[in-house]
């Protein structure tokens, strides 16, 4: 008699490891980094670490679609004359197949320079990340995904979550905000790919297949590159400080985005964890069994075989946030959030500065420690975070990466 899928789950969850003390020794793969000295080698090796990632962990970022357009649904002033809410159509066409995105932009009012903005995903649909009326409502469906359904025109989901993107703290500090639900790009579940934008690029067939090219964190992350597209023609935003932030697993696919898209100008991973900003070889937290039992979409079939044999993979998340040298990454843990790994999340960040350090940049000392509860450690165009509480984004988040980005 088989064993049920509850019995399993449970095995695969007692294997998860939150003593700190059971952390067994691990060798990092030495950085692939450690033989440039110039641009020009650098260059050379970063493409060759994307397409290992690509290759054996999130798949191939689709290219850019052959059309892309945008028009203006809606300008509106909001949070009493603080801001402007602009809602952007943004029309990606390739191949005879089109996807229309809906972009939600918050600017700062009375500004004559051209300012900064963020850009993140969102979860519960855009009107879910503000507390002013009017957003415009698409009704959803996510019961493959499990609990959640939005089909109610009163949108229920509204504001329900804008304390994770805090306007008009935002707003306040003389940033633009933007953000895109994750759903539109790729439905989060297994039988996501019909409503996704892969069928631009990709058959059935080969979504299917063993060795299906992409992945939904791919497409987070095409889609993230398709919303700097539109913003980099703002005329109030400036093309050279667009900055992408994403909490959990979007902030897997922020790092995925940042590494890939030099016109990020700063990449922020809020509480990413396993498959983000946090060392695989360590064996602490959330790990590839439990992940990839939920999530294979995820990743491409290939990454299985790290199953239960991470101290065999070749590779670890360092090298992807070195990808984003000499540009800004900003990474934030929690103090309560066991299954991200705040440890790892930090020594991930440590080592991975070993990259600007090497091309003259300044970077954390070899030697520095993880900071105390909400404070951080800042080198040149690098930072971490420890906040206290759970696996959430919160106002003091913001206003540590407002301070932070202000100075770059």
């Amino acid at each position: 008699m088989g064993r049920c899928e509850e019995d399993i789950i449970r095995e695969k969850q007692a294997r998860i490891n939150l003593d700190e003390n059971a952390v067994k020794p691990y060798v990092l793969p030495p950085s692939p980094f450690a033989v440039c000295r110039t641009q020009d080698e650098f260059a050379a090796v970063r493409s060759k670490v994307l397409k290992l990632f690509a290759d054996e962990m999130y798949g191939a970022v689709p290219p850019a679609p052959e059309e892309i357009s945008w028009h203006e649904v809606s300008n509106v002033p909001v949070y009493n004359g603080l801001g402007t809410r602009r809602e952007i159509e943004i029309l990606c066409s390739h191949k005879g197949k089109s996807k229309v995105l809906h972009l939600m932009l918050h600017l700062p009012r009375h500004k004559e320079e051209k300012v900064p903005c963020f850009f993140g995903l969102n979860f519960y649909g855009n009107a879910s990340t503000t507390t002013e009326t009017g957003v415009s409502f698409l009704p959803f469906d996510r019961t493959p995904y499990g609990k959640f359904v939005d089909s109610d025109p009163a949108n229920a989901k509204a504001g329900m979550q804008a304390y994770r993107f805090d306007y008009e703290q935002v707003l306040s500090a003389g940033f633009a905000s933007a953000t895109i639900w994750y759903f539109e790009l790729f439905p989060d579940h297994r039988e996501g790919f019909r409503e996704s934008i892969m069928p631009l690029f990709y058959s059935a067939e080969q979504w299917q297949s063993e060795n299906r090219p992409s992945t939904a964190l791919s497409a987070w992350a095409w889609g993230i590159m398709r919303a700097v597209d539109c913003l980099a023609e703002q005329p109030e935003i400036d093309p050279g400080r667009i900055f992408v932030h994403g909490h959990s697993r979007l902030g897997k696919a922020a790092l995925w985005a940042g590494a890939n898209d030099e016109r990020i100008a700063l990449t922020v991973s809020n509480c990413s964890g396993c498959g983000g900003a946090k060392l695989t070889h360590r064996y602490f937290g959330e790990n590839l069994e439990w992940l990839l039992h939920f999530r294979d979409y995820w990743f491409v079939p290939r990454f299985q075989q790290y199953i239960c044999n991470e101290v065999n993979m070749p590779f670890d998340q360092h090298w992807l946030m070195g990808c984003c040298m000499p540009r800004a990454l900003y990474v934030a843990s929690a103090v309560d959030d066991c299954n991200a790994d705040p440890a790892g999340e930090f020594l991930a960040t440590r080592y991975a500065s070993e990259c600007w350090e090497r091309a003259g940049f300044e970077a954390l000392p070899a030697a520095c420690v993880m900071p105390p509860a909400d404070s951080g450690i800042t080198a040149g165009n690098l930072r971490y975070f420890l906040r206290s509480g759970k696996h959430d984004i919160t106002p003091e988040n913001w206003a540590d990466m407002l301070k932070f980005a202000a100075a770059l």
